[in-house]
């Protein structure tokens, strides 16, 4: 079976691996370089990210992230405890009947779902 990563843009490449780290448990586990890195992965169980710098800010919010997770409600309690970023709370939604979106550092958008 074949899997597929999301590749996203960020002005901020270290700074967006602290916030993939530290709220939502990701281990950046390639980095191009020690300092000023050009790409990065960040990985969380079978999850992974690619984080590719960009010179132009105006990528600043314009990737989209989807994450199928078995137990939504779970997944949401976990996320809300005051300290994340909703853009959407626990509802129907684009992808599914039960989601949730979060912004990330760079209000990049993850959009969480119900798995079916």
């Amino acid at each position: 079976m074949n899997s597929t990563y999301p590749c996203i843009k960020v002005v901020d490449i270290e700074t967006s691996i602290e916030w993939y780290i530290d709220f939502l448990g990701f281990n950046c586990t390639y980095k191009s370089s020690i300092k000023n890195p050009d790409s990065a992965l960040i990985e969380n169980k079978d999850q992974k990210i690619y984080l590719i710098k960009s010179q132009n800010p105006e990528v600043y919010a314009s990737n989209v992230i989807v994450i199928e997770v078995p137990d939504i409600k779970a997944e949401y309690k976990a996320l809300n405890n005051g300290k994340m970023l909703f853009a959407q709370h626990l509802d129907k939604g684009l992808f599914s009947d039960s989601e949730f979106i979060i912004k990330d550092y760079e209000d990049n958008k993850i959009i969480y779902k119900q798995k079916t």
